[in-house]
């Protein structure tokens, strides 16, 4: 035994990823559908084989990996981030900005009580909030304070012990106060709202339910025999086939190809190939004409593709909206929508639901009709097999140098310091990339590594340097010291929505379904919005995240430093 915990000494690239594989199978682990989640388990198994291995990792390491993750996350919520700062958005960004500056009190407030020092506070709030960003970005403020090295370790020790002990009541009692006591606290009942709310944005008429098409549709072919088709021109077909979404894709007359155009008039014996809703063709033959099933006949080439939204014409419309204008709905024949994401979430197909910049629009149709509707959407995703090395390295050492740019409060460095500076250029080059498909991309599979491999990597070696020194803080403190921030854990957890539960529902009057998930966004939780779908029923339980996601991003990543320069302040 003790040689093998010498080769992982001497080896600390094999730790490392035994710790990534066990967090993720600690991760998996639930009770009654509880479970800490990857990053936490990682936390957990960087601590417990540090104590046992001891390894040496440069902090360049660790700190070039925490960059790559902040830069994605800020790459992602880009577009959301500045879609938010306008009137329409500002009662889901003033929800924001109230959780998470009530959650800064409430972390100050319990470090004041019980005299946490400045790693123990980081890890509160990182923790209690469930926002590891915070964690390393109050790291790098510790990093910088002007104390000895050894006081430095000894609170860059307490920052991943607190935020161990804090983060799995931070997501399960978000969780309760999203699904149990915050619909209590509104008097309400949380599915008869959400499917009010469905209800409320779906209630726009026939012309948007023909918009709303799910992917069950097909192609057939038929011989037109019906009287009441043959003169009919291909508008008036469409148009009367309209909820079932029928696009004329092919029309041959005595085996010549004709050319599609809404004022062509079809005749008996014409043979047409048709895009539309499955449902049509239960009834299909009855009311054009025979089926034809000719291969050569029926192949039209089917294309899908993921459209980034960034036509005016699109943008900042609802979905209603958009079925209501001629123009879109010309552009959009023989086109389907499968799905729309804005960043990670996906968003209901309604016709209340209102497109933004940056929403990424997957369709799908013939190849020529998915061209006509991505020119007046936007523009095609990135090609996702290519990243731009030179947007990602240029956009972090971009971000680095911006970071000494600060001022001192109580000989800390104040500022978005390199970590905040590097999140603030992603969100920027992630704008950017919205408003222009000429800037370099980085797709949504490779931003995703990157933050997923930038952040677990960065938390396993967190956890492996703390480890060593954990045993001893533990045992020099006690079973009060972790009772004491587990408390206080959970002050912070629950204050926050309970504060902005009252000033939502209360005092700016919203809706309580957009409430609940402003609240998830605002706390940066994914877990707590995939239970408040599961107890709502329905995806427009989703609708406020987004907005508060995009702040909450960018606040609680700043608050890490903020908390280590108030600790500090009256700790000194």
């Amino acid at each position: 035994m003790d040689g093998f915990i010498k080769l992982l000494h001497d080896k600390p690239e094999l730790p490392l990823f035994l710790t990534l594989v066990t967090g993720q199978f600690l991760g998996r682990v639930k009770v009654k559908g509880f479970g800490f989640g990857s990053v936490v388990g990682t936390l957990i198994a960087g601590i417990i084989i540090g104590i046992a291995v001891k390894p040496v990792y440069p902090d360049m390491v660790r700190w070039s990996f925490f960059y790559l993750f902040l830069f994605g996350i800020g790459y992602g919520v880009g577009p959301q981030f500045f879609s938010s700062l306008r009137k329409d958005s500002l009662p889901l960004v003033a929800l924001a900005v109230v959780i998470d500056v009530s959650g800064l009190l409430a972390v100050l407030g319990m470090s004041a009580l019980f005299g946490f020092d400045e790693g123990t506070s980081v890890g509160l709030l990182s923790g209690g909030m469930t926002q590891s960003a915070a964690l390393g970005n109050g790291l790098g403020a510790i990093n910088a304070l002007p104390i000895d090295q050894a006081a430095k370790t000894v609170l860059s020790t307490n920052a991943p012990i607190a935020d161990a002990i804090c983060y799995g009541f931070g997501d399960l009692g978000l969780i309760v106060w999203l699904t149990i006591l915050g619909p209590w606290l509104m008097k309400i009942d949380l599915r008869k709202e959400t499917a009010a709310l469905a209800a409320k944005m779906a209630g726009v008429g026939d012309s948007a339910k023909a918009l709303l098409t799910p992917p069950q549709f097909s192609f057939r072919a038929y011989r037109i025999e019906s009287a009441a088709i043959a003169g009919r021109t291909v508008g008036e077909l469409e148009k009367r086939f309209a909820e079932a979404r029928l696009a004329i894709e092919r029309a041959l007359r005595n085996g010549r190809e004709l050319k599609i155009f809404p004022t062509l008039v079809l005749a008996r014996g014409d043979t047409v190939v048709v895009a539309a809703r499955s449902l049509l063709f239960t009834e299909g033959a009855q009311k054009i004409g025979p089926e034809v099933t000719d291969p050569d006949v029926l192949s039209v080439p089917l294309a899908s593709a993921a459209v980034v939204v960034k036509s005016k014409t699109v943008a900042r419309h609802s979905i209603g909206e958009l079925a209501a204008n001629p123009e879109i709905r010309e552009a959009g024949r023989g086109v389907f929508v499968q799905s729309l994401h804005r960043g990670r979430v996906q968003l209901p197909l309604t016709s209340g639901t209102v497109i933004e910049a940056g929403d990424v629009m997957r369709v799908i149709g013939s190849s020529g009709d998915v061209e006509r509707a991505t020119r007046i959407i936007g523009f095609r995703e990135y090609d996702p097999e290519k990243t731009s090395i030179v947007l990602l390295g240029g956009g972090i050492a971009l971000g680095i140098l911006l970071g000494f740019l600060a001022i001192k409060l109580g000989g800390v460095p104040l500022g978005l310091g390199t970590s905040g500076s590097i999140l603030v250029v992603g969100l920027v080059a992630g704008w950017l990339r919205a408003k222009t498909p000429i800037f370099g991309a980085v797709p949504e599979p490779a931003r995703q590594l990157l933050t997923d491999i930038g952040l677990v990597v960065f938390i396993a070696i967190v956890g492996l340097t703390a480890g060593p020194h954990a045993v001893a803080a533990l045992h020099e403190r006690g079973v009060n010291f972790f009772a004491k921030v587990l408390f206080a854990g959970g002050v912070v957890t629950l204050s926050a929505p309970l504060i902005a539960t009252i000033v939502g529902y209360w005092f700016m009057k919203m809706n309580p379904v957009l409430i609940l998930s402003g609240i998830a966004g605002g706390r940066s939780c994914t877990p707590g919005l995939n239970a408040l779908r599961e107890a709502g029923g329905n995806d427009v339980t989703s609708l406020g995240y987004p907005v508060t996601y995009a702040i909450a991003n960018v606040l609680l990543t700043v608050w890490g430093p903020v908390v280590v320069a108030f600790v500090h302040a009256w700790r000194h």
